[in-house]
C-alpha cells in the first residue's frame, strides 16, 4: 500500500491517545451560543448520564456507553458542550472536571468525540503524564 502525503497529513494527530477506559459522569449544558461558557456557572450542571472513555489524551476523549444510544439521536450533536468528571481517581489521581465541545459522533458505534474547552493546565499535565508513563510500561513488556 502507498501513502500519499495528503493521506498522512489527514490522519496526523495532535496528541497521543491512549486506549484505556475510565469512568465518566457528564450533564449537557445548555448554553446561549452568544455567551461564552464561565466555569464557575457550571455548578448547576446536573452530571446525570455515565459514561466511559474508548481512549483519552490530553486534547479529549472518546465517549462511549448505553446512554449515549438515545442521547446522540436526540441531544447530544456536534457543538453540544458537556461538563465532565473523569473518575480516575483509582489511579493514584484526583477525578478530573472539565467542559468539552463534542466535535464528531458516531451513530452506529453510540460514541462522539470530545475537545477539552476548559481543563486545567496542571489536569492537562495529569493526563498526559499518564498516556505516556503507560505507553512506556507497555513499551517495556
Amino acid at each position: 500500500m502507498f501513502w500519499r502525503k495528503k493521506d498522512a497529513q489527514e490522519n496526523r494527530r495532535k496528541y497521543v491517545r491512549l486506549e484505556k477506559s475510565f469512568k465518566v459522569k457528564y450533564g449537557i449544558i445548555k448554553i446561549d451560543k452568544e455567551i461564552p461558557v464561565q466555569f464557575d456557572l457550571l455548578d448547576s450542571v446536573e452530571l446525570k448520564y455515565n459514561g466511559h472513555t474508548k481512549d483519552i489524551c490530553e486534547g479529549g476523549l472518546c465517549l462511549e456507553n448505553e446512554d449515549l444510544k438515545k442521547l446522540l439521536r436526540t441531544s447530544i450533536k456536534e457543538g453540544t458542550e458537556l461538563k465532565l468528571r473523569i473518575l480516575i481517581s483509582g489511579e493514584d489521581m484526583e477525578d478530573i472536571d472539565t467542559v468539552g465541545r463534542v466535535i464528531w459522533t458516531d451513530l452506529e458505534k453510540d460514541v462522539c468525540g470530545i475537545k477539552f474547552t476548559f481543563i486545567l493546565n496542571e489536569d492537562c499535565i495529569k493526563i498526559r503524564n499518564y498516556v505516556r508513563d503507560e505507553y512506556v510500561k507497555n513499551y517495556k513488556r
